[in-house]
């Protein structure tokens, strides 16, 4: 009997309220779309029910049967040879992980393994559904932003996670691989002055060379890297965030429960920075050597 097995993950429509005009002007895409042999963003497979899989994703229950108030509003989908799976492997060359941090990179959605799972179908019948990795630190993804965030990647950005998959920098300078980690920590943390020291250490992993004079290294050349990535930040706008982050990770009390929209400007502004600057680095090789070493890093930042 033919066996077909796919691994997916969804992005729900249930965390921000879709802008009418700007899903018109930016809408994702209506057809499959292929971002790699055997991968591709659209329906779930052999065209079964969302609804089995954030059935097979969620607790279990006992005679409690609410209406669910949200649906699917795409599936990352890939092909999975049934010869080399194991029920308890999902994603076991982390090929969607790595296409989900991208997507990150490009722009941030609520996408995570939380609505993931592994599909057995035998002779086109869905068989089984086993959850991937949706409970635990990681498996949400988080944004800050206001209540109407654009939540999806439009069809021109997942043109360019389509060109960027194939690029992606398996073995960058380590500063770079250590930055990676902690914007995705960022990325999958909820609270803001979590996220913001995990964000001022990514800047930090790419950019410090010495303890001393920290804030001033961190002043002078996270400007610089705005600069090389095409955007804008200042030495003030810079010294402002790395004490506010100073401050939390040394135990200070720093207030963000007023999520102002000055301050979710002001914070995107610092993430896109970083976003930006490690997609380049995560795909380009050019870019990816200004951080091998020290010295590089003040040749490109400055001192």
């Amino acid at each position: 009997m033919a066996e077909k097995v796919f691994d997916v993950v969804m992005l729900s429509t249930g965390a921000f309220r879709a802008d009418v005009n700007e899903y018109q002007a930016s809408p994702p895409p209506e057809d499959d779309f292929e971002l790699a042999p055997h991968l591709w963003v659209g329906d779930l497979p052999l065209g079964i029910s969302s609804d089995l899989v954030f059935d097979a994703c969620s607790p279990a229950d006992h005679n409690f049967h609410p209406t669910r108030q949200f649906g699917c509003r795409y599936a990352i989908c890939r092909s999975v040879q049934p010869e080399s799976t194991n029920y308890y492997k999902w994603d076991a060359d982390s090929w969607m992980l790595r296409a989900l941090f991208l997507s990150r990179l490009i722009r941030p959605t609520t996408i995570g393994t939380r609505l993931s799972a592994r599909l057995y179908f035998r002779d086109g019948e869905l068989q089984t559904i086993v959850p991937g990795p949706t409970q635990g630190f990681g498996t949400h993804a988080w944004v800050i932003a206001e209540s109407n965030w654009r939540d999806w990647l439009s069809i021109p950005e997942f043109e360019q996670l389509r060109d960027l998959i194939p690029k992606y920098l398996l073995t960058p300078p380590d500063r770079v691989r250590q930055a990676r980690k902690h914007i995705d920590h960022a990325f999958h943390s909820y609270y803001l002055d979590q996220r913001c020291a995990s964000l001022v250490t990514g800047f930090e992993s790419l950019l410090k060379i010495s303890p001393y004079r920290s804030t001033r290294q961190f002043a002078v050349r996270a400007p610089e890297l705005a600069r090389r990535v095409g955007l804008e930040l200042t030495e003030a706008e810079a010294i402002a965030l790395y004490d506010d982050r100073s401050a939390f990770v040394h135990g200070t009390q720093v207030s963000f429960t007023d999520l102002s929209s000055e301050l979710i400007v002001h914070y995107n502004r610092f993430e896109q920075v970083l976003r930006r600057s490690l997609l380049l680095a995560s795909t380009d090789p050019a870019f990816a050597s200004l951080f091998s070493s020290d010295q590089s890093v003040e040749d490109a930042f400055g001192k």
